[in-house]
């Protein structure tokens, strides 16, 4: 890396791959319901499992690109992040809405 600041593109990748790995946790989850093995039904029903795993996707995917932006962004303007700070603050409340939301889903 060429930047200091392009190190927080990590984080929003890392924190993709964990929502994504989350997504497939998910979709395992109402593969199985639809099998007929629905043995968290009581916990997890289709239709919350479902508004979730799409949900996930929307997450990841925005978290990708957002990592991506903030490891392309300082490459091509040949300057460091005018404040990293924010963008350690935009991954943190990201984050904190999606938790709330599956929480809320759960909760429905």
């Amino acid at each position: 890396m060429k930047f200091k600041t392009q190190k927080i593109a990590y984080w929003f990748f890392l924190s993709a791959l964990g929502l994504l790995t989350l997504q497939i946790i998910y979709g395992f989850i109402m593969g199985f319901a639809h099998m007929g093995m629905d043995g968290l039904h009581d916990f997890i029903p289709f239709n919350t499992a479902r508004a979730v795993h799409t949900n996930l996707l929307v997450c990841w995917l925005l978290l990708g690109f957002m990592g991506s932006a903030y490891y392309i962004i300082p490459e091509e303007s040949q300057n460091e992040l005018f404040s990293p700070k924010l963008a350690y603050i935009q991954l943190i409340s990201f984050l904190a809405v999606g938790v709330t939301a599956v929480i809320a889903y759960h909760l429905n």
